[in-house]
């Protein structure tokens, strides 16, 4: 790449050396993609460029002919235009360029770049080696105390496990990102954790409305109103995070609007699972008869054909339900929707005639784009999930705590063997009974109970509720669903936990990744003896 970028006139007189010319040339031919850096850079180098020159003549003149090597020339020239770039805030990105003098912050801005860029399979790899390290070390391990931190007869507080260790890190690791991100200024990509979430459109059309109403007199300054709405809008953006949901603002006059379909498909699905129950009685029934006619069937294998089968009847009613019912349409998915809104501020006369009494409306055709919820797969999802699950360990211990303080012994004696501890031990150790009974908790159920919950239930609750009420309602009814006495804390806890991770990391994904891992994790441990 030629110098001549950089005009003769405009170069300082040091500049028109031939030392100075090569050293630069030198330096785009190797970084050709720091061209325009230098070239609006220029004025906040020449000072330490000009300084340089006068210390080689200085060299030449008292130290007996000393002459500098072109490649220290070259590389204090590198070092001054990347200690100018360092002292410019404009930049959003971290610089990828190789620099011979690195700062520490510049090494991480390299690997924390290249960790957000990987693939979904090496994502994926990532993920299970981390899983794996938890399961088989994080949870097996304890971090004993040099004492009792509160002192009692139970046996509390005297060691803390490394998985609750891992969450903790991971909890202030995302919050240190954070701050690093405000504080350099950057393009912030990890969103308040304590916030909570809007809608751009929304946000948009209710500050503009609100402007609009305020300004009463014709002759008001335009340019004001539109600066009120900037600031009110970055007000309110700054106090939230982006939303993973989307709904339109209008509807046409004969579409119901997502409140009313949202609230039909939630009594819809409680009926619906009441007559699962039915079903899976039938299912249940179905394999007695198979198993008299002479086909062989353990035990353990009919009661995981049967949670099996009445677990896919659900998915089945349950989508139905939503892909019916919900407008706009359709809920997998989202997309586009155009709506006919009458223009009501412009009205005009036919043909153009001043006697002629009768006017129209113009009716203007809005494009607006909806999404029920985010799911997506090529994209960064590693390290939300990955501290995720760790968060939730640790959220876990604590809620297992609490249910040992707040819940009486005998609660947890009475507590009799579930469905899911019935398909982890099945008699006579039948593993192929076993592994169809992983299916149902361990893959199906963790994609429809998030894409129900999370995906449905917290975005219909948003519209009648603001966000943490909704992700507290939501986690109740998780844990209700569940019906389980002894573990209604901890999967309150749960709900909670994996709502608010939807949220902040907009991708279902996450979640979805998590509730596998979360459920496969008791089917590992029995299965490895841990």
């Amino acid at each position: 790449m030629s110098i001549g970028l950089v005009s003769s006139y405009s170069q300082p007189a040091f500049m028109k050396s031939l030392s100075a010319q090569l050293c630069v040339k030198n330096y785009l031919t190797i970084h050709p993609c720091h061209t325009n850096t230098i070239v609006s850079k220029l004025s906040m180098t020449n000072s330490r460029l000009f300084n340089e020159s006068i210390h080689r003549k200085r060299l030449l003149s008292f130290s007996g002919g000393f002459k500098l090597t072109k490649n220290r020339i070259r590389k204090r020239h590198q070092n001054n235009i990347y200690q100018s770039q360092n002292d410019s805030d404009e930049s959003s990105t971290p610089s990828l360029s190789p620099s011979t003098s690195s700062t520490p912050e510049q090494i991480l801005d390299k690997i924390l770049y290249k960790l957000q860029n990987l693939s979904p399979i090496v994502q994926l790899v990532i993920l299970l080696f981390s899983y794996i390290l938890h399961l088989l070390v994080f949870t097996q391990h304890l971090i004993l105390f040099p004492f009792q931190l509160i002192p009692n007869n139970k046996g509390w507080f005297q060691s803390i496990g490394l998985d609750s260790v891992a969450g903790i890190i991971s909890f202030i690791s995302i919050a240190l990102l954070r701050k690093r991100q405000l504080k350099q200024g950057r393009k912030v990509t990890i969103p308040s954790l304590f916030s909570g979430v809007y809608d751009h459109k929304v946000v948009d059309h209710v500050v503009t409305r609100t402007t609009k109403k305020r300004k009463q007199n014709k002759y008001d300054n335009d340019d004001s109103d539109n600066d009120e709405i900037n600031t009110n809008r970055k007000k309110r953006k700054k106090q939230l995070s982006s939303s993973p949901w989307k709904f339109p603002l209008t509807t046409q006059n004969n579409t119901p609007s997502p409140r009313i379909t949202s609230m039909i498909a939630l009594a819809l699905l409680v009926t619906g699972y009441f007559f699962t129950g039915r079903l899976s009685s039938m299912v249940e029934l179905y394999l007695y008869a198979m198993a008299g006619l002479g086909i062989p069937m353990t035990i353990a294998m009919h009661r995981s054909l049967v949670v099996l089968g009445g677990h896919l009847a659900w998915v089945a009613i349950g989508s139905g339900i939503l892909g019916f019912v919900l407008r706009p349409q359709p809920f997998f998915g989202g997309g586009n929707k155009h709506f006919a809104v009458e223009d009501d501020t412009d009205t005009v006369s036919k043909n153009n005639s001043v006697d002629n009494d009768d006017e129209f409306t113009d009716i203007i055709l809005i494009k607006q784009k909806y999404k029920w919820f985010t799911n997506k797969w090529n994209s960064n999802w590693l390290w939300w999930t990955m501290s995720g699950y760790f968060i939730s360990a640790w959220f876990f211990n604590i809620a297992d705590f609490l249910n040992q303080l707040i819940l009486p012994a005998h609660v947890f004696e009475l507590a009799g063997e579930g469905v899911v501890s019935q398909l982890i031990n099945p008699e006579n150790n039948d593993i192929a009974a076993s592994l169809v009974g992983y299916i149902a908790p361990c893959i199906t159920a963790p994609w429809w109970e998030e894409v129900l919950y999370r995906g449905f239930l917290l975005p219909a609750l948003t519209l009648q509720m603001k966000f943490w009420p909704a992700v507290i309602v939501s986690g109740v009814v998780f844990s209700i669903h569940h019906v389980s006495t002894t573990g209604a804390i901890p999967l309150a806890i749960l709900g909670w936990t994996w709502a608010a991770l939807y949220a902040k990391s907009g991708n279902l994904m996450v979640t979805i990744l998590i509730h596998a891992m979360w459920n496969s994790r008791v089917f590992f441990g029995s299965w490895l003896g841990l």
